[in-house]
């Protein structure tokens, strides 16, 4: 009777494991279904649409173009009527500031027109990326969207601190200055009354703060996100490599999980690489534009508020630099991590085939090489990365903040 009973345990516990995962699975699925779509949401606030539907109605379509491509006119703009102003300005301002604003009002074009290029690639790779996750034999289960909107709601810090300035320019006293701003956006233009100039100033003001710092907010949300779950593919062959003990099994798991990862690095590169070019290109310039200023203006006689803007500016970056930094160079970490884990359970096994053994361990060798991020191949993000950057950043914006014509 007892041998009965611990038999019916048995079989109960084998056909209750299969359900437990698919319901774990589908669940899973369900959370990166919300979290796909709270992304895409964020992104109408830069007017970016992520095609979540395979066909839209020709007045959505219509809508989509005109609020896209009319915000990239309108920083098209704006960017070249600061080029104009900048260059007028030569000889007035640091060369490195000159310099540094000019490659950050590049960068943010860029990054928007590449976005809009690569939408539909970074929207494929989020789906296989989800898939794949969903799949995973892990305890682990929890919905990001939560954390996805901490990230937005710190992305929107910056142009709140950047509108309490705005907004002080419509103070009485401030009218001079008023006037001066209003035409340094509209290539030299204004109007007569001061509520007009401040209502134009203002609204413009947030939409070009909207495109610039907080569509590479989003971005770094976005990179932190997909980055976040390839590491976790990566990392859970460890646990099958803690748990496994035969051999040729083993040797199989790996093989289907090398193929697997290869071709989500791959994905990821395909639709990332050019986008962290750019993202890091933008964060750099933009700390090198704001600590130029901050060491060559009187500071004494700039208002407090500026001040105040340009001290979040430079730290949001800073943040923004380091959280991407370190979410890509843990999806490398992590690789590591199961080339060492390979490592051990090779040299606790008592196969006697060793050549298994010596293509296992040949192959793991070799295996993080292969694990690596990199901005469109001109720099991987390991490491030595973010040693090799900070000093480089702090060298280069001492040096331009001297360089003057």
């Amino acid at each position: 009777m007892n041998f009965v009973r611990r038999f019916s345990n048995c079989f109960s516990r084998k056909r209750i494991v299969p359900v437990l995962y698919k319901c774990h699975s589908a669940e899973q699925t369900k959370n990166h279904f919300s979290e796909r779509i709270f992304i895409a949401r964020m992104f109408y606030f830069v007017a970016l649409v992520f095609p979540l539907k395979d066909k839209y109605t020709q007045i959505q379509q219509l809508l989509h173009f005109c609020l896209e491509y009319g915000a990239t006119l309108l920083l098209s703009l704006y960017i070249i009527g600061d080029f104009r102003n900048l260059y007028h300005l030569i000889g007035f301002l640091p060369m490195g500031l000159i310099f540094s604003s000019l490659f950050t009002d590049i960068f943010s074009i860029t990054i928007r027109v590449a976005i809009l290029c690569k939408r539909r690639s970074i929207l494929c790779t989020l789906v296989y990326l989800q898939d794949i996750h969903s799949g995973l034999q892990t305890n682990k289960l929890c919905n990001q969207v939560s954390q996805l909107a901490i990230g937005v709601f710190l992305s929107y810090v910056l142009p709140g601190t950047l509108m309490w300035y705005t907004v002080t320019m419509c103070f009485p006293g401030y009218e001079g200055v008023l006037k001066h701003y209003v035409k340094y956006t509209f290539y030299g233009l204004s109007t007569e009354n001061k509520w007009a100039d401040c209502f134009l100033f203002v609204i413009t003001d947030h939409l070009l703060e909207t495109q610039q710092h907080i569509l590479s907010g989003f971005l770094i949300v976005l990179c932190w996100y997909l980055l976040g779950l390839l590491r976790e593919i990566v990392e859970s062959f460890s646990v099958i490599a803690k748990e496994e003990d035969d051999l040729e099994r083993f040797f199989d798991a790996y093989l289907r999980y090398a193929k697997t990862v290869s071709s989500c690095v791959s994905r990821v590169e395909q639709s990332l690489s050019l986008l962290l070019l750019f993202l890091y290109g933008f964060l750099v310039f933009s700390i090198f534009s704001v600590t130029t200023y901050l060491m060559t203006a009187e500071l004494s006689d700039v208002p407090i508020p500026m001040v105040t803007s340009q001290l979040v500016l430079l730290f949001e970056t800073i943040i923004g630099f380091y959280i991407t930094s370190f979410q890509a160079i843990a999806v490398h970490n992590v690789a590591v991590k199961v080339r060492n884990s390979i490592y051990e359970m090779v040299s606790r096994s008592d196969s006697q085939n060793y050549d298994m053994k010596s293509l296992l361990l040949t192959m793991s060798a070799n295996y993080p090489s292969g694990v690596v991020i990199t901005a469109w191949g001109l720099f991987s993000l390991k490491n030595s990365f973010l040693q090799k950057t900070t000093s480089g950043m702090i060298t280069y914006a001492t040096l331009l903040s001297q360089m003057e014509d």
